[in-house]
């Protein structure tokens, strides 16, 4: 080899090396990783209720972790744009919100019963014990949701109230309460405060007689987890594996949340959940 050809091969590996450097210097490298959980259920935002996936992510990262309970989807979303959180759970429609805003971050895990992705339904319940049958006979009567942002909690319910009535969900009971989590809306109706709430089902028995179901949605993907892009690709890959590799650590965590495994997502799995966030410009939902 010349002297020339050898010299070019020095300069090329002393650039890639710098271009290297560079590329890690400017990712994310925390000293704590911070992840923000949805608010589910009360026992959801509990540290004791997610210390096995916290010590998974610890022993994984070798970074400490802490946990960050959030009171909605929109104060989770706001902790991750603000760099407060590099990890978080959220819904299928808080996660397309998130990704408008922000594209950077990365769905790279869902929760399922089976080794396939995990999906859900948003159901409309009522008491057992009262004469609803129907969405039509509760017009004019109050409802509980759980927060803007969630998809089966608002978001698919306001699209199905406006198809099947043609009125605003807004306009067709005659008060909307929202309620923060889906154990509180049912908790609403069981005391009696509303007439009836859409919820998650995985969030209720459905073989409880207690609770009559008026309406199911079509299957929905299961909530993400998604984590900042900007992470350095180690601590990226060591969260993935957390998650995804390391599940024999995680049961405990998994049968608190009544699922079985963890499973990959991408962006993907999630584009369908933007038409349902982004009305066309008649201001119709989309269906």
């Amino acid at each position: 080899m010349s002297s020339m050809a050898r010299g070019f091969g020095v300069v090329c590996v002393l650039c890639c090396s710098g271009w290297l450097a560079a590329a890690t210097a400017a990712c994310l490298n925390p000293k704590v990783l911070q992840m923000a959980v949805i608010p589910k259920n009360v026992r959801n935002a509990q540290v004791s209720s997610q210390s096995a996936l916290l010590q998974s992510i610890q022993e994984e990262s070798g970074k400490a972790v802490e946990l960050l309970p959030a009171t909605s989807y929109a104060a989770v979303i706001e902790n991750l744009l603000a760099g407060k959180a590099h990890i978080a759970e959220l819904g299928p429609a808080s996660y397309a919100l998130l990704s408008k805003r922000a594209p950077h971050f990365v769905p790279f895990a869902t929760l399922s019963r089976s080794r396939q992705l995990g999906q859900y339904h948003s159901l409309l319940v009522v008491r057992g014990d009262t004469i609803y049958q129907s969405l039509l006979q509760l017009r004019g009567k109050p409802l509980a949701l759980t927060d803007p942002s969630s998809t089966s909690g608002a978001v698919v319910p306001g699209w199905m109230v406006q198809k099947a009535t043609g009125y605003a969900l807004t306009h067709y009971f005659s008060r909307v309460l929202f309620m923060g989590s889906h154990d509180r809306a049912l908790e609403a109706v069981r005391k009696g405060w509303v007439e009836a709430a859409f919820v998650a089902s995985d969030q209720m028995p459905e073989d409880d007689k207690s609770w009559r179901v008026l309406w199911r949605s079509p299957a929905l993907v299961g909530s993400p987890f998604v984590m900042d892009g900007r992470l350095c690709p180690a601590i990226q890959a060591q969260v993935r594996k957390a998650f995804l590799e390391r599940q024999e650590r995680l049961q405990s965590w998994l049968q608190m949340q009544h699922y079985q495994y963890v499973v990959s997502v991408t962006a993907e799995d999630y584009a369908g959940v933007q038409a349902l966030i982004a009305p066309p410009a008649d201001g119709q939902p989309s269906p």
